[in-house]
């Protein structure tokens, strides 16, 4: 008779289960005795196992007590069996079949149809050494390709250039200017080349922010810049600017009679007698020169006083010498000064008897010596003078206003009973009451200054 039921498969013998009860419990694996000693020998633990079998500790732990429960199938028990046995130094062929062995007395199970579980599991990711230098290696990689493509591309392009106040129409700029600074943008590190009127160029590199400056120098009339941007590496050149700067050429003054000194010069400091003033001239046939004294000569560190405007005629009573000018314009001209600040004008006088605008200069005459100027102020006093040791007349008395100058070599010496009515001018310096010099009645002035003594007999 034949059944209707399907065929049923064959029991699956399982190796990790036993059909002992609780006696298979607590039954030690000879395997796993052997498998836990040769671990314990090696002096690692079941973590250390994992991380270098990839096998999870739950597995090898079953292994070593007999835990058949927690093994998986027979494919996956007798694969963790050889890699355990072969890390531990262990002869895999010969433990699979210990393992066997004792696995055959296993009573085998009906297994539970149940539909295929997939297994699961949990890897953790792990850094080796291999990983970074993987890293470090594509780092490289990427930063040469990086390289490599950065220098491709700056070949292959050509350089920019901008030119500020570049335009159609030239820029124009002040009478007399003689620079202007080009500025622009261009590629950064690239070169620019200017050509000013057609000369060879100059170069001038640009900057990292892509900004160039050039002062450049500047002729009366047109100035043409051409102005390029170019790749010294590759020979790659922007299109070239053109700027023209033009500076107005100022049209000639008509000429105009005028005079100007040669010498002295300003403020010069000279010896009294008979000095010479030279100079030049344009369109005059003579020369007319004033002296005025316009104060005592100055004492070193004075400043001059304020000049007044100058007039083409001499104030009346002021001594003139004129004097002709020769073919080429010059003239010279000899006066005779003794000490004291001058203020010294020069007119020019055409053929026509046209004057010039004149022009002055201001020269000092120091004294030569001593000169001291005695004064008799605040009341009537006895005064008498002595220069360079020698009396000079009798002392007599001097109402108030009266006035003299001694003029001496070396020295001189002046007595009065009544000191603060006795104003001092030396050498055309100020000094003020012989009563401020000394308390006596006696002021000797020599080069080395003013001082009181006792009696005018001595030097």
């Amino acid at each position: 008779m034949t059944s209707t039921k399907p065929p049923t498969r064959p029991s699956r013998h399982v190796m990790g289960h036993r059909g002992h009860g609780a006696a298979a419990a607590t039954e030690k694996s000879a395997v796993g005795e052997k498998l836990r000693g040769a671990r314990e020998l090696r002096g690692v633990d079941l973590f250390r196992v994992e991380r270098d079998t990839k096998i999870r500790t739950k597995f090898l732990s079953a292994l070593e007590s007999g835990d058949f429960a927690e093994l998986p199938g027979d494919v996956y028990t007798r694969g963790f069996l050889r890699n355990y046995a072969t890390y531990l130094g262990l002869d895999a062929d010969e433990i699979e079949e210990e393992w066997r062995a004792e696995a055959g007395t296993a009573v085998p199970q009906m297994p539970i149809i149940v539909g295929p579980q997939p297994l699961t599991v949990r890897r953790k990711v792990i850094f080796e050494r291999s990983h970074v230098v993987i890293g470090i290696v594509a780092a490289v990689v990427l930063i040469v390709a990086s390289y490599f493509g950065f220098q491709l591309t700056r070949y292959l392009s050509y350089p920019t250039i901008s030119v500020a106040s570049a335009g159609a129409s030239p820029l124009i700029v002040g009478i007399g200017d003689t620079q202007y600074v080009l500025t622009g943008a261009a590629t950064p590190n690239s070169t620019v080349l200017i050509s000013w009127n057609g000369q060879d160029p100059t170069k001038i590199i640009v900057d990292d922010s892509g900004h160039w400056k050039y002062p450049a120098t500047l002729q009366a009339g047109s100035n043409q810049f051409d102005i390029t941007a170019k790749n010294i590496d590759t020979n790659h050149a922007s299109s070239t600017v053109r700027l023209v700067v033009i500076v107005p050429v100022a049209s000639p003054s008509p000429t105009v009679p005028a005079v100007a000194f040669a010498t002295p010069l300003d403020t010069t400091v000279l010896s009294p007698g008979t000095i010479t003033v030279t100079g030049t001239s344009t369109l005059v046939s003579s020369v007319s020169l004033t002296s005025a004294v316009i104060g005592p000569p100055l004492v070193s560190g004075a400043t001059l006083p304020p000049e007044p405007v100058p007039a083409a005629t001499a104030a009346p009573g002021l001594p003139v010498t004129s004097a002709a000018v020769s073919a080429d314009g010059t003239f010279s001209i000899g006066l005779s000064l003794q000490a004291g600040l001058y203020r010294l004008t020069l007119v020019g006088i055409t053929a026509t008897g046209a004057k010039t605008a004149p022009v002055t200069k201001t020269i000092t005459i120091p004294f030569k010596g001593m000169s001291v100027t005695i004064k008799v102020q605040g009341g009537k006093t006895y005064v008498w003078a002595f220069k360079d040791g020698v009396a000079i007349g009798k002392g007599t008395t001097k109402n108030v206003g009266w006035t003299a100058t001694v003029t001496a070599n070396r020295s001189v010496c002046i007595r009065s009973p009544h000191p603060d009515r006795v104003l001092l001018v030396v050498n055309g310096r100020t000094i003020g009451p012989m009563s401020g010099v000394s308390g006596g009645s006696h002021v000797y002035i020599d080069s080395k200054g003013l001082k009181g003594v006792n009696s005018c007999g001595i030097g």
